[in-house]
């Protein structure tokens, strides 16, 4: 039975004079075949075994170490991981095979993960790293003195928002022995907003999520997965400028430890994460970078006029965002946050969704948007608390949803019941925590952030 990893065999057979007490024995799978042996892998890492008898690629096999050589250069060998090798060379006196590999060894780039990860262990780091990453984010917040949270993944009715569509269920209870089945729909959640809003009104202050959100009827791409982990945390007697400083302070902290200081690369991007993050308004960077000036902007049959004159496919009845977006995403979001990341901030009401409206000028909203290298990382507000406003939006939000033939529900009135009883002022974000550490590990597609993506199930 094995004894040893790799690397645990490096090292208890370093000193050539003094043989070990007892046998090395290492496991793993041959990734592979040299002219004089065969090249072994585990999760600890790679070794060159000398062996006098054939083996296969691929197999899984438990190796028995006589000796260790000196190290050499040796010749490419024959396999999947093919390339030049250098480094330790162990002699085998025993292999033995505990699980053959049942078809071809060979790994191509469209094969899930999985196996990608056996022979590109740069790849199966990353999710290492991933994981290192993840766990900071909680310390992140723990040092802050926020309460991590474990909120319901499966809800009763999802959010409004138009543009997002939910994964439909349905729970069965089990038959009374009288009646048959009680049926009920419920929705696999496209945020865990609601619920972390509730436990502001039940007293927490600072509380956060790392929760997988589910999205559908979005093109799988490489900036989204129809499952995918949100990061969300609320603060209590805060406005969205707090939550703002809480972004920059996490994504360079993230940078410190993921790349071991201030700068990230990013696809062809040196990207300076220390704070102060630019702050330009949608206002402010719909003129500089569309030369649309605020009158226009704020008016949605100007805007739309706009769009289409620029060429783009905007319905006469289409709602505001579309125009909105359409733009945004093409003009002015791929030149955002190449140097330094951009907190984009006061969105039209139109688009205030659940924040509130801005106190200086009730024609924008408390929201912001940050941004680095092209890519968008979050979604943050003032939170809207005034439930009769709330309740209002959300009915308008539905009755957007049937024009655009999207399915409707009802209102969630747990939620605004919860408004009701009284939710302090407050802010929060909702941050994509994949394209987060897609950023700092200069990952460029999405599905190679994720274990098991949409594409390999």
């Amino acid at each position: 039975m094995r004894n040893s990893s790799v690397k645990e065999a490096i090292g208890a057979l370093e000193n050539l004079e003094r043989k070990p007490p007892e046998p090395v024995i290492v496991a793993g799978r041959i990734v592979g075949i040299l002219d004089d042996g065969f090249v072994l892998q585990d999760a600890s890492g790679r070794i060159d075994v000398v062996y006098a008898d054939a083996v296969n690629v691929g197999d899984i096999v438990e190796v028995r170490l006589a000796s260790r050589l000196q190290p050499l250069a040796l010749p490419q060998f024959k396999g999947a991981a093919a390339g030049k090798i250098e480094g330790v060379v162990f002699c085998a006196d025993l292999v033995e095979v505990l699980v053959k590999c049942a078809e071809e060894f060979f790994i191509r780039q469209s094969d899930p993960n999985y196996r990608k990860m056996i022979v590109d262990t740069a790849f199966r780091e990353k999710f290492v790293k991933r994981q290192m990453l993840t766990q900071k984010i909680r310390d992140f917040f723990a040092g802050r003195g926020f309460t991590e949270a474990e909120t319901p993944l499966m809800v009763g009715l999802p959010g409004m928002e138009p543009h997002l569509d939910p994964f439909k269920t349905e729970f069965r209870s089990m038959p009374d022995g009288s009646d048959e089945s009680q049926k009920k729909d419920m929705y696999l959640i496209t945020s865990p907003e609601y619920a972390l809003k509730k436990l502001l009104v039940g007293g927490f202050e600072k509380v956060f999520q790392l929760s997988h959100s589910f999205r559908n009827r979005e093109t799988e791409s490489e900036l989204h997965n129809p499952e995918f982990t949100m990061l969300e945390w609320y603060r209590a007697y805060a406005d969205y400028r707090d939550i703002m400083k809480d972004t920059e302070e996490l994504a360079l902290f993230l940078a410190q430890v993921a790349c071991g200081g201030n700068e990230v690369v990013f696809r062809d991007y040196r990207i300076d994460m220390s704070p102060p993050w630019e702050r330009v308004s949608v206002k402010d960077l719909f003129e500089r970078y569309a030369g649309i000036g605020e009158e226009t902007l704020l008016d949605s049959e100007k805007l739309r006029a706009e769009a289409r004159k620029r060429g783009y496919a905007i319905a006469e009845a289409a709602p505001y965002e579309d125009s909105f977006f359409i733009i945004f995403m093409n003009e002015i979001e791929p030149k955002l946050g190449i140097i330094k990341p951009v907190i984009v901030f006061d969105y039209p009401v139109q688009m205030a969704a659940l924040a509130r409206k801005s106190v200086t000028d009730p024609r924008y909203a408390e929201r912001f948007e940050a941004y680095a290298g092209g890519m968008e990382l979050c979604n943050a507000y003032s939170e809207l608390n005034d439930p009769v406003e709330q309740e209002q939006r959300l009915l308008r939000e539905n009755v957007q949803r049937a024009a655009m033939g999207k399915d409707k529900y009802e209102v969630d009135q747990s939620f605004i019941d919860a408004l009701k009883f009284g939710m302090p002022p407050s802010a929060g974000n909702a941050l994509g925590v994949d394209r987060l550490l897609m950023l700092m590990t200069n990952t460029t597609d999405i599905r190679d952030m994720i274990l098991f993506p949409l594409r390999d199930l």
